[in-house]
């Protein structure tokens, strides 16, 4: 599915438009121009992530109680895979009703890490 970028993607403010694919219940890619960003559903690994929203780019992604929204974040693929790291910080939102996404930057980011490794969360082989 395609979405409109509405909050760009820091670094990449030039792209305006990004396809996602699931690629299974955890894991999805990102692709937009000729970068492609592998994305983690956090609550996957992470039951307790809390997602708090400022009011701004609530409004800006359009957001209202019932919207259809789906939450990731970014990950740095590693090998082994649980050297990854994945940013808590400033998940990117994807509003299905509108066909729009952006990255935020979450009000209670001082809880989270921009490069937790995957390793706390999975347990190793």
């Amino acid at each position: 599915m395609e979405f409109k970028v509405i909050l760009p993607i820091l670094g990449f403010e030039q792209i305006e438009k990004y396809k996602l694919e699931k690629i299974d219940d955890v894991f999805f890619k990102l692709e937009g121009g000729d970068i492609s960003f592998t994305l983690i559903n956090p609550f996957s690994i992470k039951p307790d992530y809390d997602v708090i929203i400022s009011d701004a780019d609530k409004e800006k992604l359009n957001i209202k109680d019932d919207s259809n929204i789906l939450v990731l974040n970014n990950m740095i693929v590693a090998t082994p895979l649980q050297n990854s790291t994945i940013n808590f910080a400033s998940p990117i939102i994807f509003n299905f009703d509108d066909n729009i996404m952006g990255q935020v930057i979450l009000e209670n980011a001082q809880n989270y890490s921009l490069t937790d490794p995957l390793a706390n969360y999975i347990k190793g082989e």
